[in-house]
């Protein structure tokens, strides 16, 4: 029985990790394209590398994300963690569009 346990939590832990890395997967690939359009419309505005702080932020904001998945998966709150995880990925997702546009728009 305690083995049993164990190999879920083990199981459960490797597909929590393996979910992170494709959602970083997908910001990633969000993420960077926007960084270039930015930088772009940085020169050209004059604003310079002060532009791309905001993506700063809404990396952070997933990384307080996982940080609280991760301490929902230990107690055994899967459906936490990915609320968590989802949550965050989909909420930087979406004030980066927005960010974007309010930036292209001006």
């Amino acid at each position: 029985m305690k083995r049993d346990e164990r190999t879920e939590k083990l199981v459960a832990a490797f597909l929590f990790y393996v979910v992170v890395l494709s959602l970083l997967a997908l910001l990633g690939a969000i993420f960077f394209p926007a960084a270039s359009v930015l930088r772009q419309i940085g020169k050209e505005s004059g604003q310079g590398p002060a532009i791309l702080i905001p993506l700063s932020f809404l990396l952070l904001s997933f990384l307080y994300g996982f940080i609280r998945a991760r301490r929902h998966l230990k107690r055994s709150q899967t459906v936490a963690a990915y609320g968590w995880l989802m949550g965050t990925s989909l909420l930087s997702i979406l004030l980066l569009y927005l960010y974007l546009k309010q930036m292209i728009g001006s």
